[in-house]
């Protein structure tokens, strides 16, 4: 299966340009500045993913020379504090990291998808939980409670697998929205749609956002039945097939989405495939970050005055955390009413 790193390749072009028809329309618009820089003395070459925990912070490196995971004070200093998941094949070494998440404890978990191994710090220290050998390379990873987790199904046959703590699985649900799959090959398919995904915990709502392309779709899990597919027709992952792979040849989409307990941010990009080929564009990371309801209906679009590629939405202090990794000072904050 086509790793989801083939997107490294190409960011090392992108920008965003942010007067593109995205085949959504929002009521409403807004512009967003940074208010605060952390200043950080933490070295990473391309954080990707960022959580709040308590009164700390976690930065994930996506390509880390030594550790993938940094604490930091979630004050505007960003102060280092300690470091997790040292990079290599030794025990208790990660060959990767997906994505970080915090649960209900406050504990740090991660997904080493090339060891096919979930990861929790906790109290005993690191804990690791080995993932069934039924599941293709799992590329992301959210928390359905304390127990059991939701992984994105890489067959193709489905859209999501539910795995207890054993690592093993204990159901798989919905399928992919796009009729080709009744004459394309589920490898394909898979690749084509390969999402980013985000559940909360007290509305059982699940987001999965497609990065090669521009699909929100939008599950109850408490219930098990699909709410919405945005944008299916005019977002739908274009690309073509050789070999049991998936070639792109539309855009670069979503990054990264958050579920709020009444809507639905998501980071969108929207570069095509022929811009990155011809190098007509230099950063990293999108500038869009887009708000829908629970029920996927569009509500406001943010132009944010950064390229992003990842975010956390601090509820508390009702502010965004973002990651540009175009500066030397990636973690950055922007104001603004989440209500």
């Amino acid at each position: 299966m086509v790793d989801r790193r083939i997107h490294i390749c190409y960011l090392l072009f992108l920008t965003a340009c942010a007067d593109k028809n995205t085949g959504i329309v929002f009521p409403e618009t807004a512009t967003l500045s940074v208010a605060h820089v952390y200043n950080t003395d933490v070295y990473m070459r391309y954080p990707y993913r960022i959580r709040t925990a308590g009164s700390s912070v976690y930065v994930m490196d996506l390509h880390a020379t030594e550790y993938y995971i940094h604490r930091l004070s979630g004050e505007t200093d960003g102060k280092y504090i300690a470091s997790y998941g040292m990079r290599g094949q030794g025990p208790m070494e990660l060959l990767d990291a997906e994505n970080i998440r915090t649960d209900s404890e406050n504990r740090l978990w991660t997904l080493d998808a090339n060891r096919r191994k979930l990861v929790v710090w906790d109290s005993c220290g690191q804990v690791e939980i080995n993932l069934s050998p039924q599941l293709i390379r799992p590329l992301d990873f959210a928390l359905l409670d304390d127990s059991t987790f939701i992984l994105p199904d890489y067959t193709g046959e489905h859209r999501i697998c539910l795995v207890n703590r054993n690592g093993d699985i204990i159901k798989k649900l919905f399928s992919i929205p796009d009729k080709r799959r009744l004459h394309t090959s589920h490898t394909s398919l898979a690749q084509a749609w390969r999402s980013f995904i985000d559940y909360n915990q007290k509305t059982g709502i699940l987001a999965v956002v497609t990065q090669l392309g521009q699909v929100i779709e939008i599950y109850n899990l408490k219930e098990e039945r699909p709410i919405a597919s945005i944008n299916v027709g005019n977002g739908a992952p274009q690309f073509s097939e050789k070999q049991n792979y998936a070639i792109p040849e539309g855009i670069m989409g979503y990054s990264d989405v958050y579920v709020s307990d009444s809507t639905i941010y998501a980071l969108f990009w929207g570069h095509s495939f022929k811009e990155l080929y011809s190098g007509k564009v230099n950063h990293e990371g999108g500038n869009r970050l887009q708000v829908f309801d629970a029920e996927g209906n569009p509500l406001k679009e943010y132009i944010l005055d950064r390229y992003i590629t990842g975010f956390c939405i601090d509820k508390t202090n009702d502010k965004l955390i973002a990651l540009d990794v175009n500066s030397d000072q990636p973690i950055v904050g922007y104001n603004f009413l989440t209500k």
